[in-house]
């Protein structure tokens, strides 16, 4: 195994102001790994899901990635509710099902040599309990708005949290949030202080920006109004992308273009699934 993967595989609502209901796979660590798997990774996905979880959308999942991980429990797969209003407003509510206790979720033991584990957003508790777990292994993790308030209030615990880290993506907000900081260079020096040893922070359109004990800026790739279908995901893709490469010791740079370039892709297309 190249890359395992913990975290949220979900059933998304999107509902739009006229009250149409449309339903697409989501879950962060589902977008990281279909973007790891494209990128050339052998990725693994540890996860929880209900019953309610579609057999078809499994079977797209088995097509590219081990799934041994994914424990089928009985109850409700996590849904998250986007809900636009005639303002532009949007509510996002979250029915959390079956997908408690993340952190303490079963590792299938022929995942545990694999390169690198990556722990999607989960609640940052849950992250801590699973980077305990994983103590000695590289680890890489990234960070969801869904958590801000953690993210605001529990400074000690996410330093923690951090520390355990060989990666981390956050993006500009989270980044600044999480660390306090004034500017994204005072909060990459903070999080690399804490010890991740890779800081990368993805910028949306104004690229990247990586610190390992100096700065390295890189721009976006471009990607027009026509093409552009919907953003959700970019991010996650870009971390699958990026720790494809990274698991199998490439150069930073290559590594920072294949992350760019599967969220470009990804912005291409509905769902933040890269398949």
């Amino acid at each position: 195994m190249d890359l395992v993967v913990v975290g949220h595989v979900a059933i998304d609502h999107i509902i739009f102001p006229n009250k149409k209901d449309v339903l697409q796979p989501g879950g962060a660590a589902a977008a990281v790994a279909t973007a790891a798997a494209l990128s050339g990774a052998k990725v693994g996905l540890v996860t929880k899901v209900g019953r309610d979880f579609p057999q078809e959308w499994l079977e797209k999942l088995r097509e590219i990635l081990d799934i041994k991980g994914v424990h089928i429990l009985e109850g409700n797969t996590i849904h998250i509710y986007m809900i636009y209003s005639e303002d532009g407003s949007v509510d996002a509510p979250v029915d959390m099902g079956v997908a408690q206790r993340m952190g303490e979720t079963e590792i299938p033991e022929e995942y545990l040599s694999a390169e690198i584990f990556h722990i999607a957003p989960i609640p940052p508790e849950e992250q801590l309990k699973m980077a305990k777990r994983l103590e000695g292994r590289r680890i890489s993790l990234d960070f969801n708005p869904t958590y801000m308030e953690d993210y605001n209030t529990k400074t000690e615990l996410m330093r923690e949290v951090v520390s355990r880290a060989e990666v981390v993506f956050p993006n500009e907000r989270e980044a600044l949030t999480i660390t306090k900081a004034k500017d994204i260079r005072e909060a990459a020096l903070k999080m690399h202080e804490w010890g991740a040893k890779l800081v990368v922070i993805t910028r949306g359109e104004k690229g990247v920006l990586v610190y390992d004990g100096s700065f390295k800026e890189f721009p976006a790739l471009p990607i027009s109004d026509d093409e552009m279908v919907d953003p959700t995901g970019a991010g996650d893709a870009f971390a699958g992308g990026f720790l494809a490469y990274y698991a199998k010791d490439k150069p930073l740079e290559e590594c920072i273009e294949q992350g760019l370039y599967r969220a470009r892709e990804v912005l291409k297309k509905k769902g933040s699934w890269s398949i």
